[in-house]
């Protein structure tokens, strides 16, 4: 295994990026030393990338040209990080409404553009363009959050993804750094029992899949009492939020600690380091804020997720709204990496439910409910979701025998009380996961 690992991360990698144009070679060797690095040093080279993203954004994008036209901000002044605050945030809706080609850089050949594109999951998906440089950098911020959990180039893995494998070339790249790619639609225990058999059969050291997959794929395993002797041992989770409840069971039934990240167009990758007690923001590629509902800055407590993308110069992204609440605290990290730290991913922020007194219930209030004390709760209800039709709320719930009316007047009259509005249960028989394998918690109809 030393010997392909060395193989392919010092022999094959770089003759692709040569073929291909990418940089993930020298990226990764980049990263692997700069998470070292001291704040100070870390802080000033973000500043010295913001000063050319601002230049090229400046000169070579109508939308960006325009704007800081507008607001009289002078490109030439920009100093530091500390000077984002005199731009406006940019909102998905903004990057709609004005169209790609706004924010598209003319400057750069367009055979060296990536299309990508958001998933889509709270609306209608985002399209953007992205370097083959900044995808370089990005991806190798993402293994070296793999390394973090013990993961070295050429560890035989399992990615469980919503949609087949169709392209060729993808095909190639997973039998080169060992991934046996599993697509994991549709969700049932067929699907299931073919996972397990290629982890049989191929016995990879790690597992990469959105939580709620996993979570389904975790009861088979335990209700089958397949668990025994699998091979895994990290998983990293990614794609939506991993609650605290899906994490414990998760965990219980593998046995191990869940390494969850974070990602979002435009925005660095965020990934939990090996203390489980806090996420570090890989700053070599972004700029991140953490701001109130007025805009300013936080230092603890639960704040908006805004990002500047210092490598895209393909398309900008300055101060993005990633729609995303995080939780910072000033506690600090002990592993030695002094990286930006996040405390928790909360999840986005339209799944917020806003009550007429100006309360906030986010989705911890609904997960945390219903795994109360209530045993009669836990025993019967098997998956919700929380619809907000502005005038009252509707429990969608997926229930067992164990439900009844009595269950249903607990969860009525505790809920009346907290929002002050009419509460309805619904029984369904299920409750759908998103095209891109995603659990709606919260749904703001109103």
């Amino acid at each position: 295994m030393i010997h392909y690992t060395y193989l392919i991360k010092n022999v094959i990698i770089p003759l692709t990026d040569i073929v291909t144009g990418y940089s993930f070679y020298s990226s990764l060797n980049f990263l692997e030393k700069s998470q070292y690095l001291d704040s100070y040093t870390i802080t000033n080279y973000q500043d010295r990338l913001l000063i050319k993203l601002f230049t090229e954004a400046n000169y070579n994008t109508k939308y960006y040209k325009e704007l800081f036209k507008k607001i009289n901000f002078n490109v030439n002044e920009i100093k530091s990080q500390k000077d984002l605050k005199y731009i406006p945030i940019l909102t998905k809706n903004i990057i709609q409404e004005n169209g790609i080609e706004a924010f598209t850089n003319k400057s750069i050949n367009r055979r060296n553009f990536l299309l990508r594109s958001s998933s889509g999951s709270t609306g209608e998906p985002l399209f953007y363009y992205l370097t083959k440089k900044a995808y370089s950098m990005d991806i190798a911020a993402n293994v070296r959050g793999w390394q973090w959990m013990g993961y070295n180039i050429g560890d035989k893995f399992i990615k469980l993804s919503q949609n087949p494998r169709n392209k060729v070339l993808k095909k190639i790249q997973d039998k080169l750094i060992r991934n046996h790619y599993t697509a994991v639609s549709p969700i049932n225990n067929e699907r299931f029992a073919i996972i397990l058999n290629n982890i049989a059969k191929t016995r990879p050291k790690y597992l990469r899949g959105y939580p709620d997959p996993l979570l389904l794929f975790s009861r088979y395993l335990r209700e089958k009492n397949f668990i025994e002797n699998l091979s895994i041992k990290g998983i990293n989770t990614t794609g939506n939020t991993l609650f605290k409840e899906v994490r414990d069971e998760i965990e219980k039934v593998f046995n191990l600690k869940i390494f969850d990240s974070y990602s979002c167009e435009g925005t660095p990758t965020v990934f939990e380091c090996n203390s489980h007690n806090h996420y570090h923001i890989a700053d070599e590629y972004g700029i991140v804020e953490v701001l109130d509902n007025n805009n300013n800055p936080i230092s603890s407590g639960v704040g908006r997720l805004i990002s500047t993308d210092l490598w895209n110069y393909a398309h900008p992204f300055i101060r993005y709204e990633t729609q995303d609440l995080v939780e910072v605290s000033k506690e600090m990290c002990l592993n030695g990496i002094q990286l930006t730290q996040i405390k928790k991913i909360i999840g986005r922020s339209n799944d917020v439910i806003i009550l007429k007194n100006g309360t906030y219930l986010i989705v911890h209030n609904f997960t945390g409910f219903f795994q109360t004390d209530c045993i009669e709760l836990k025993r019967s209800i098997l998956k919700f979701q929380v619809i907000n039709r502005g005038d009252g709320i509707v429990f969608n719930l997926v229930v067992n025998a164990n439900y009844d009316s009595t269950v249903e007047s607990f969860i009525v009259n505790y809920w009346e009380k907290i929002a002050d509005c009419k509460i309805l249960c619904n029984v369904v028989d299920n409750i759908e996961l998103t095209k891109s394998g995603k659990h709606r918690f919260i749904i703001n109809q109103k």
